[in-house]
């Protein structure tokens, strides 16, 4: 079984480097600090508060009938939505949500990125480097509650639940959004080492046909220990192929890129 790892920060900052925020780590501030300073990408004030008071304040529930769950509307607006919905579902061991989760367009610090380089940080040849057209993109963002970095220790239930939810966002998504080509769910960050799952429609097109009950059971909440192996096995499958470590990197067109490197 996959487990989602952080690689060691690198020690050289690289060139074309963004860089990292600087700051103190407190909810109001433009991003949501130095180790989350990726996963934050392009989210204000008004969006940080937010996600606090939907995680710490809410009462609302996953629904637990048969119908399932649609947005009202398609784009960003129908994001942030599914954001919302499928972020109530998932609850650590007490019974706490797992993270609160940002609905929106591919972004960093509100420019729009159009590509992500895949590059593996022992790459030497051209053949080694592939770009990825984001098209008509969506992004998800996680951020955990229970420390002010937003980042979320992690073990093997915890992985496998973090990359069963980033699942349920892309799916969802592309099953109640025909328009929309590729999902980027970027996870809580592990040692400041950001981890994302970026899937397109064409790496789900095997399972969009079948409804939400039967690819991933259970209308919530779900906990570390709601997967049996058959799921956990499901999970990685479909995942893994888009799981990758990331930083920031500024492209040749000046415009901001995720520098992807493959886990596994």
């Amino acid at each position: 079984m996959a487990e989602i790892v952080s690689e060691e920060t690198r020690t050289a900052e690289e060139p074309g480097s963004l860089g990292r925020p600087k700051g103190d780590v407190i909810v109001q501030q433009r991003r949501f600090g130095l180790a989350y300073f990726l996963l934050a990408i392009g989210v204000g004030v008004a969006v940080g508060l937010g996600i606090v008071l939907i995680g710490r304040g809410s009462t609302h529930h996953a629904a637990t009938g048969a119908q399932a769950f649609k947005p009202t509307q398609g784009g960003e607006l129908g994001a942030k939505e599914i954001a919302r919905h499928v972020a109530h579902k998932y609850r650590l061991s007490n019974g706490q949500q797992l993270v609160g989760v940002i609905g929106e367009r591919p972004n960093y610090q509100n420019l729009q990125m159009f590509f992500y380089l895949i590059r593996p940080h022992d790459a030497q040849y051209p053949n080694d480097i592939k770009s990825i057209e984001i098209k008509n993109g969506i992004m998800y963002s996680m951020c955990a509650f229970q420390t002010t970095s937003c980042s979320l220790r992690l073990n093997n239930a915890t992985n496998q639940l973090l990359k069963r939810e980033a699942l349920e966002l892309a799916f969802t998504t592309f099953k109640t959004d025909s328009a929309v080509d590729t999902v980027t769910t970027l996870l809580p960050p592990a040692q400041q080492t950001g981890i994302a799952v970026i899937l397109s429609r064409n790496q789900l097109s095997s399972v969009l046909g079948q409804p939400m009950s039967k690819l991933l059971p259970g209308a919530g909440p779900i906990g570390p220990d709601s997967m049996n192996s058959s799921e956990s096995e499901r999970v990685d499958l479909l995942v893994d192929q888009g799981l990758y470590s990331y930083d920031a990197q500024q492209g040749p067109d000046g415009n901001p890129i995720l520098r992807l490197d493959p886990i596994g």
